[in-house]
Order: structure tokens, then C-alpha cells, then sequence
């Protein structure tokens, strides 16, 4: 079965897919950032761990979620990318790696600061890295983006699309019970597309163009 690995930049709908994903009936379970795969431990210790939560392997699909931010290393996507390159090199055709994309005003006001300028590190960051992961996403079939605004605003279109890049089962029946499912976390929100553009308190204006179109592995 699929050995899913979820990330993209904090803030950017990492958690609301993390959900979703988990709320599929061929998924075991998914980890909530515990760092599995980001530390230096071999495949066995993660399988150990994954086997905890799911004790039939064979049976289900499975994961983790670890989303980056702001840390040193987080510059020019180098943890990103050192996690993702892991997990693909230990689960070979099995593993499957889905980033979220988020316009990065959105993502500034959600981490947004008490000094009036949302997010400005999480902006500096964004940049820093979100070039270099893409690239990497793109150099990999394993691998694929989705946009936190398809997501939510044609939320049973994307799932579909989700579902069979992680070769699970995609069917209507699927899709429906996942979109009813209760989600701890959130909700899917379609306001929350493009925020900034009706928050009076947002003085962010980027490029988001420049990072879909550099996307060759959109879902």
C-alpha cells in the first residue's frame, strides 16, 4: 500500500489535508508532525513506529505530515527537501509525497505577528524555499501539488484527483464519506481562499503567479 508523506509551508492547509487524507477508508493513519522521517533514524525504526498505529502494514496506506517554516534550515527548502528525499529513497515505488501551495499572503496573515506586518518572516521564508521545493517536486513522479484554493473551493473535484494520485480508492461513494467526515481541525472553508484580498488589515501584495506557474506536477 501507499506510504503517503504530506508537507508544505506552515500555515498553508497541511493539517486540513492531513485529515481529509486520513478520513479515507484504505488509510491507516496518518502521523501529526512527530518527526519520523525528519530525524536520523533508519526505515526499520519508522516502520516500528508506523506499525504501532497500524498494526496490518500490508492492509492500509499510511503516513506522516510535516509541514516547515522558519528555522535555519528551512532556507532555500534544504529540510524540506533533506525529509522528502528520505522518504522516497525508503519506500521506492510506494511512496508518495504531496505538497500544499498556498497564496503567501494567506499564509503570512495566519502566522501573522503583533508588529503590524503579518508574517514577514514567514514571507522571507516562503521565498527562500518554495522555488527550490518546487523544482524538487517536479523532478519527481512520486511526487505532486495541490493548491490550498482548489482544495477548498471545489473540494470533491480535488479529492478525486488526491485520491488516485495516492492510488487509493476514488469512487463517489469515497469521496462523499470523506467530505462528511467530522474534522477535528478546521473545516473546509471556501472564504479562506484568498483571504487577504478581504482582510482591510493586509498591506501584502506578492506574486503567487510566479510558483503556480512553475508547477509541473499540479494535481
Amino acid at each position: 500500500m501507499t506510504k503517503i508523506f504530506i508537507t508544505g509551508f506552515k500555515n498553508s492547509g497541511t493539517t486540513l489535508l492531513m485529515q481529509l487524507i486520513r478520513g479515507h477508508p484504505q488509510v491507516g493513519w496518518i502521523e501529526f508532525e512527530e518527526g519520523y522521517i525528519e530525524f536520523d533514524k533508519s526505515k526499520d525504526w519508522v516502520l516500528m513506529m508506523a506499525k504501532k498505529k497500524v498494526p496490518n502494514l500490508k492492509k492500509y496506506a499510511w503516513g506522516e505530515k510535516l509541514p516547515w517554516g522558519t528555522r535555519e534550515n528551512d532556507k532555500k527548502g534544504k529540510r524540506a527537501i533533506s525529509f522528502s528525499k528520505k522518504w522516497l529513497k525508503f519506500f521506492g515505488k510506494e511512496a508518495r509525497i504531496l505538497h500544499i501551495l498556498r497564496h503567501p499572503c494567506d499564509v503570512a496573515l495566519s502566522g501573522g505577528r503583533q508588529d503590524n506586518i503579518p508574517g514577514k518572516d514567514a514571507l522571507e521564508f516562503m521565498f527562500s524555499s518554495l522555488t527550490k521545493y518546487i523544482d524538487f517536486v517536479n523532478s519527481d513522479k512520486r511526487c505532486a501539488t495541490i493548491l490550498y484554493e482548489d482544495l477548498v473551493l471545489e473540494p470533491a473535484l480535488y479529492l478525486f484527483k488526491i485520491f488516485k494520485f495516492l492510488n487509493l480508492k476514488d469512487d463517489n461513494k469515497t469521496v462523499n464519506k470523506v467530505m462528511n467526515t467530522e474534522l477535528k481541525f478546521g473545516k473546509i472553508n471556501p472564504d479562506r481562499a484568498y483571504a487577504h484580498l478581504v482582510n482591510s488589515s493586509s498591506n501584502l501584495e506578492v506574486n503567487y503567479n510566479q510558483f503556480i506557474e512553475r508547477l509541473e506536477s499540479r494535481i
